[in-house]
């Protein structure tokens, strides 16, 4: 039991810093929503290569 306690902990933990470092993020952008730019591309490609 002392186990899962810990490792809800570490969990709850990082959910919270991840949290955090979002919103440090989006304050830098101005929190502005349309700073960042849409596009038709799918969330995997992220990187492109050129021909």
């Amino acid at each position: 039991m002392k186990r899962v306690n810990q490792l809800a902990k570490w969990s709850l933990g990082l959910v919270i810093t991840g949290a955090i470092i979002t919103f440090l993020g989006f304050a830098l952008s101005g929190f502005s929503f349309e700073r960042y730019a849409e596009n038709s591309d799918h969330w995997y490609n992220t990187v492109h290569l050129y021909k």
